[in-house]
């Protein structure tokens, strides 16, 4: 078995395609995983069927050949249970089905906007997902459609172009079959207005204007707090943002920005903070319980952040209390 240095304890299964390299098994019990990007000079480009999954791929009759990635530490036994975050090659071009089947630990994914086939089932069970980080444009093509397609938890996307990050929320939703007896006809139900924003795409590139206008089904559904969390990392960084949705967003928050800064002060979330602070849609009232949630949960860093934001001219009744 070949080594190569990494930052990992990996064992790799992999086999040589016409594109490049395909990763068919990582054997791994890391909680981080960097998937390689090459493997002996030749870029990998594909991840095989139940890659990082509980179970392992058959692969009788493939010709494969086993790469151990090491950083100096012990060979690992395969744990799936333990891996919480993966960054995948960022010359990777397929994921294969059920790659991350019964990573039920598995919080963020990484990748590149070279990702362009996603099958089938490739996130089923991975029900910590949250996160999911694109090395790309906001307005460029990615896999974003199918990765939302296959799950139906809130999603917190992030765009990352050079220095820039465009954070968005997809908000989660449920569907049921309901069976119309006695015909034994099922119709299908879906609850949650995450379903709409899944559906705001020109082919595989997000289009922004549409995501902007299902705001409008948030407020209909009175789900006031998921649309003050969309409304912050919009105005956070305002891509391809007309003046219209700016607008709209500003008057979510100055309704319910009070609530979301409260959640985000006992988070210890300063950096949310800050950009909420920033657009001045907080009333004396709202600033003053957000403080007073920061000094319950000991967030010393959202406190400071909070009592800047009141300024000297502005003392506040319950600044000089905040013993911590």
């Amino acid at each position: 078995m070949r080594c190569i240095d990494g930052e990992n304890e990996l064992i790799l299964t992999c086999e040589t395609q016409a594109e490049g390299v395909c990763i068919l098994r990582c054997e791994t019990r890391d909680p981080v995983v960097l998937l390689p990007d090459e493997i002996d000079g030749a870029p990998v480009t594909a991840l095989g069927r139940y890659v990082l999954s509980g179970r392992a791929p058959d692969l009788s009759g493939r010709d494969t050949f086993s790469v151990r990635v090491t950083c100096g530490g012990p060979l690992p036994v395969h744990e799936a249970d333990s891996i919480r975050a993966v960054t995948l090659p960022k010359h990777a071009r397929t994921v294969g089905s059920y790659a991350f089947y019964n990573c039920r630990s598995l919080e963020e994914l990484t990748m590149t906007d070279s990702v362009s086939a996603f099958d089938g089932g490739s996130l089923m069970n991975c029900l910590s997902l949250h996160r999911i980080r694109l090395l790309a444009p906001p307005g460029g093509a990615t896999c974003l459609p199918k990765i939302l397609g296959e799950t139906a938890s809130e999603l917190d996307v992030r765009f990352l172009h050079g220095d820039t990050c465009t954070p968005l929320l997809f908000p989660a939703y449920t569907e049921e079959l309901e069976d119309l007896s006695p015909a034994h006809i099922f119709q299908r139900r879906i609850h949650g207005a995450g379903y709409s924003y899944r559906q705001c795409f020109d082919g595989a590139a997000l289009n922004f204007r549409q995501y902007d206008r299902a705001l409008s089904e948030l407020a209909e559904r009175h789900d006031f707090a998921i649309a003050a969390r969309v409304a912050v990392r919009r105005l956070a960084a305002p891509f391809a943002l007309s003046d219209s949705a700016r607008a709209d967003y500003l008057a979510v928050l100055r309704e319910h920005g009070g609530p979301l800064a409260c959640a985000l002060a006992k988070q210890g979330d300063s950096v949310s903070l800050h950009v909420l602070l920033s657009l001045s849609v907080l009333s004396d009232a709202g600033i003053d319980a957000a403080c007073t949630a920061a000094r319950e949960a000991g967030q010393t860093a959202a406190l400071s952040v909070l009592l800047a934001a009141a300024g000297p001219s502005k003392p506040r009744g319950r600044a000089k209390t905040f013993d911590l």
